[in-house]
Parts: C-alpha cells; sequence; structure tokens
C-alpha cells in the first residue's frame, strides 16, 4: 500500500547515527520540521567512536548536554606508550588544553551513550527517529525533493520535502542515487576492535599505546571495569579469517610483553581502515554530512567528531534560509567550509595511520626505536613548554579548525588589527573576564541559535552600527560590552583599541569584525547572504 504526507517537512535526515542525530537535533532547537529515519532496527549498543574531542564537548555545552555527557564518560588522565614492553613514556593529558576550552582534556564515551544523548534531547522536543524506515529512491527539483520511504509495516510512503541529509555512513544510499564519486583507498592491513573485561596494571583513567615487533594495539578505557581495545592483525588473509577474540586473549598480549587478563568479550569484530572523500558535498537540494561525505582512519579520533561539525554547520544555514533569514546562496559555503578541512583530516590522518600500522621494515625501525629516542629527547621540553601541548591540542580537539578561505570569512574586517587578533573564520577565542564582580567567558555569551552582534565601546555607543543591527534583530541579538578594568583583558584579546564590533555566528565563529564605529561596511555583509526585516 502507497501512503502520500500532504504536510511538506522541512528536511528529511537519512541515517541516525551520530551524525544524524546531530543534524536533528539543531533543527529541533531552531523548530524546523524534519523527520529522521534509519533503516537499522535500533540504534548502536557498542563503543564505536569513544572520544569526544574538546570542540564537540562545546557544541554539547551549547545545548546544554555538556554536563550530562561527562557524568556518563571518562575523563582521561594520561596516555602511556609502550615500546617492545620495556620503554615507557607518560604524558599527562587531563588540563593539557588548560586556557584554551572550558574541556581542556580527551574525553571518553562510548558511541552507544552519545546516540542515547542525543536521542533524549530530540525526545525532549518531542521528537522520534523512526527506525526500520527505509529511503528507497528520490527525485528533486527547483520546488524540492519527493522521496519514496518504506516504513516498518512494509508499506510505501511519498514524502515532500524541502532538503535531503544524507547521514547513511560510508555505503551511502543517497551518494550512491546522486551519483556522486567516492574517492580513496582501503589500507591492506587488517585491524581488530572489541569491548571486554580487562585486569591490567593500568588506572582506569589512562589510555595505552603498546608497540612491538609482533603486534600494535590500543587500551582505552570504558566504564564499569570494561576496556575498548583495537590494534594491527599480523600476518596476511588467511590469519585474519581465523582472528578471533581468543586470539588477543592468548597470544597478542603475551607478544607486547604486557599483564593483561581479558575476559567477557561484549562485541568483536575485524575490519579495514579506510580514507575517501566525496567528490561534492552537495548536489541541489541534497547534502552529504559524516561518513556519507568523508570517512578516514581511526587515528586521532577525529571520524565522528567531524561528523558532528559537519551537522553543526549545515544546520543553522539550512535553518535560516527555511526561515527566510537567508539566501539560498548560504549553503553554498557548507561544502566550501567542510570539504577542506575533510581533506586535510583525511591526508593527516593517513599519514599517521601508516607510522603506526606499516610492515615496512624501515618504518617499524623507526616506530620503535626512533620515536621513543625522540621522545626522551623531548620529555623535558613537553613538560615544561605548554606551547607545544597547546598546538598539537588545538590539531586534536578540533578547537583549532578554521574557515579562514570561505565566503563568508571575504571581505569581512574593516580596520586594522594587531596581528595576533583573531581572524574571520575562526573560532570564538576562550576569553575569561570579569563582569559585575563576576568571572565570565565570552563563550557563555554567545550560546544562542542566531547571530550575536558584540559591541565593544570607550566612549559611547556608536548609533550607526546599532541602527544596522535593528533591521537584522529577527536574526541577530546585540550586547554592547563597555570598557572597564574587569573588561579590559578581553578587549586587549580582541584586538580593540578603542571601540569596535564582533559578529559572531551561530556556531561560535567569527562572522565579521571591525575597530571602528562605521556601519556601512557591516550592511554591505550582512547582505550579501542576509535577509533584513
Amino acid at each position: 500500500m502507497r501512503q502520500e504526507r500532504d504536510k511538506a517537512t522541512g528536511v528529511l535526515i537519512v541515517g541516525a547515527g551520530p551524525t544524524g542525530l546531530m543534524m536533528a537535533c539543531q533543527l529541533a532547537l531552531r523548530s524546523i520540521p524534519f523527520r529522521i529515519i534509519d533503516k537499522k532496527e535500533f540504534r548502536t549498543n557498542y563503543s564505536g567512536a569513544l572520544i569526544i574531542q574538546a570542540r564537540t564537548l562545546e557544541i554539547f555545552h551549547q545545548m546544554g548536554i555538556a554536563q550530562t555527557a561527562i557524568r556518563h564518560g571518562i575523563i582521561a588522565n594520561e596516555i602511556k606508550i609502550r615500546f617492545n614492553g620495556k620503554r615507557s613514556f607518560r604524558i599527562p593529558v587531563k588540563n593539557i588544553g588548560q586556557g584554551l576550552t572550558k574541556f581542556p582534556y580527551w574525553f571518553l564515551l562510548e558511541q552507544s551513550k552519545t546516540e542515547k544523548l542525543l536521542t533524549d534531547f530530540l525526545i525532549s522536543f518531542g521528537h522520534t527517529v523512526e527506525y526500520k524506515t527505509e529511503l528507497q529512491h528520490f527525485t528533486q527539483d527547483f520546488e524540492g525533493i519527493t522521496a519514496m520511504l518504506k516504513n516498518p509495516d512494509g508499506n510505501e510512503e511519498t514524502l515532500k520535502t524541502g532538503y535531503l541529509i544524507a547521514a547513511d555512513g560510508s555505503t551511502s544510499a543517497v551518494r550512491e542515487q546522486l551519483a556522486i564519486p567516492f574517492r580513496g583507498s582501503t589500507h591492506p592491513v587488517s585491524l581488530f576492535i572489541t569491548d571486554c573485561k580487562a585486569e591490567a596494571n593500568i588506572p582506569p583513567d589512562t589510555i595505552c599505546f603498546s608497540f612491538s615487533n609482533a603486534a600494535t594495539f590500543g587500551l582505552f578505557p570504558l566504564t564499569h571495569g570494561r576496556w575498548r581495545i583495537d590494534g594491527l592483525i599480523p600476518g596476511g588473509t588467511e590469519e585474519k579469517s581465523l582472528f578471533s577474540f581468543h586470539d588477543i586473549e592468548k597470544k597478542l598480549f603475551e607478544k607486547t610483553r604486557m599483564e593483561v587478563k581479558l575476559h567477557q568479550p561484549e562485541w568483536f569484530s575485524v575490519f579495514h581502515s579506510h580514507q575517501r572523500c566525496a567528490l561534492s558535498f552537495k548536489k541541489d537540494r541534497c547534502f552529504l554530512a559524516g561518513d556519507a561525505a568523508h570517512v578516514h582512519s581511526p587515528v586521532g579520533a577525529q571520524g565522528m567528531n567531524t561528523g558532528l561539525q559537519d551537522a553543526y554547520n549545515l544546520a543553522w544555514k539550512i535553518a535560516m534560509v527555511i526561515q527566510k533569514k537567508a539566501k539560498e546562496t548560504l549553503l553554498d559555503t557548507y561544502t566550501s567550509e567542510i570539504e577542506g578541512i575533510a581533506r586535510n583530516t583525511i591526508r593527516s590522518s593517513n599519514t599517521i595511520f601508516k607510522l603506526v600500522t606499516s610492515q615496512n621494515f624501515f618504518i617499524k625501525i623507526f616506530r620503535l626505536y626512533a620515536i621513543p629516542f625522540i621522545l626522551e629527547l623531548l620529555r623535558p621540553t613537553l613538560n615544561k613548554q605548554k606551547i607545544i601541548l597547546h598546538f598539537l591540542f588545538r590539531k586534536i580537539s578540533e578547537i583549532g579548525i578554521q574557515y579562514r578561505k570561505s565566503p563568508l570569512s571575504q571581505q569581512a574586517t574593516l580596520g586594522n588589527f594587531p596581528s595576533q587578533a583573531p581572524k574571520p573564520g575562526d573560532r570564538l577565542p576562550f576569553i575569561n573576564f570579569r563582569e559585575d564582580g563576576k568571572e565570565m567567558n565570552i563563550h557563555e555569551k554567545s550560546n544562542g541559535t542566531g547571530f550575536h552582534l558584540f559591541i565593544f565601546a570607550k566612549h559611547g555607543v556608536p548609533d550607526a552600527v546599532m541602527r544596522v543591527g535593528d533591521k537584522y534583530t529577527h536574526l541577530l541579538s546585540t550586547e554592547i560590552i563597555p570598557f572597564t578594568p574587569e573588561t579590559r583583558n578581553l578587549y586587549e584579546r580582541l584586538g580593540i583599541q578603542k571601540s569596535g564590533y564582533y559578529l559572531i555566528r551561530p556556531d561560535q565563529y567569527i562572522a565579521y569584525l571591525s575597530c571602528k564605529p562605521e556601519a556601512a561596511h557591516l550592511e554591505h555583509y550582512l547582505q550579501q547572504f542576509l535577509i533584513s526585516t
């Protein structure tokens, strides 16, 4: 039986993994009508993507769910690296990014719990995921998309929707129907992954990596005495086909010379790592996000986090277009901002993956003997120089991602700022200051779902800027931050000497900045993408 929905849906999200769920949550926050479907019977029930980066926690904080996430996960205290079971190095990471973010650490939360967290958020807004519902095919034109769905009861349904988001993973059916090439390669080495109980002489808040002539693996703490273990399977295809949890339990840890006893496996899988990227992330009214758009090696824990940021980047743009607050051209900035980041992440993670897994004789020698030598030389420096750890944290935690080449960041500066001041396309820096005697951070002032215009004024508020803000009150809020001894640090960090203003995007990235009281330039910038009242 075929049914047809008369009421149009603003957005159809295909895939209810972390990326699709984040997209749904962001649309729910903005009261955009949507449906989210998944052909699976239920959500993930294993650890999956495990590490939540600081930038993702910042997004969770904007949503009001960061502390709930932290209660159900583990903050890593240190990373331990062992070479041939002999040489060992410890890297404290609990506050490695202190001063850069509200969440200056590595945080571990099982994917099953991340999905539950986002699902609960959806439920609180009156939405549910439609499981056992499959997109069969679709067509699109200038007015919208017509999608054919197969519901759990086997009946077909015709759905009219404005936009379609493909969050259906690396084997995306949407991407296939759009005929968008998914170029890249598959690493030849075989990997294993398992969740199990473990008895080990390792603190329950420590991440451990072990490299030896015979094995390469990582241990990641889970709650309730459980561990996530993944690593390289030695040998060829024949060994892979027979490889099981028993082999890890009896053989692998013997080869690494570590005393670890494993039992009660909850999940075990053998897989290959892929590095692929879609040729385009957008085709007319269809968008690719997460693994449907790009996949890369698990090294660095970037995969799920970049997918969440894809959705976070796209949702506010689609919402503003649907709400007639922005022009359609705003949607083109999704690809221009995300595509370059995805390709850079693929390249960097692939390089590191080869370094830690390659069986090439010279690379193994470098991995087992040169790297520990280098770490030994750097140990005193790493312990004393925060600048190096901060550099690494920015890269891994994704707070260093910037959109300076985006069309949204062009011709977006008025006046001359100091070289150290942030630029359009940068994430709004995490800056503490005091306001009315209370400790405050600039991030806390830009937690809404629209644009935020900060006006900095030492000698009176520029009326012209306020008038421009009044034309866009339906999509931006305005706040005046006067110069006082308490806000001096904020002015200095942002490069404001006398007066000026910063326009912050809904995703807490800097859209526009000025150190002059003029307003015509700002109005011209806003007119490029946004619609005034």
